[in-house]
């Protein structure tokens, strides 16, 4: 029955997303490691005749791997359409859990799982 309880507010209220504090630092950290890393490391090779080539393909690299990954990882933050069910799929979650999906106190007439 306490599942139920955390599923439903999981799903109805939101949970606090604790991977905006923890993978956004984490992985911006990481990128900038890499871009700083491969606009300095090159100018140890002083012999290198395509030092700057190689320093503008790492920085760039980095530059847009984490453009990307910063990207996807705020789409998924706010989503513009949520999950997607059929009212017959419904149905069949309201009958499975009908017991497990619903809180204490929660009213029988309360819909957990809208279908929009």
């Amino acid at each position: 029955q306490r599942l139920g309880h955390v599923i439903y507010y999981s799903v109805k209220m939101g949970d606090l997303n604790l991977s905006l504090y923890v993978a956004l630092p984490i992985v911006t950290i990481f990128w900038l490691a890499v871009g700083i890393l491969g606009a300095v490391v090159p100018c140890f090779c002083w012999r290198y005749k395509h030092r700057l080539t190689v320093q503008v393909a790492i920085v760039t690299t980095a530059v847009c791997c984490y453009t990307f990954w910063l990207l996807a990882f705020l789409t998924q933050l706010n989503p513009l359409v949520g999950p997607q069910m059929s009212n017959e799929l419904a149905a069949h979650i309201r009958r499975v859990w009908s017991v497990s999906a619903r809180p204490e106190g929660l009213d029988e007439d309360a819909d957990c799982f809208p279908v929009y």
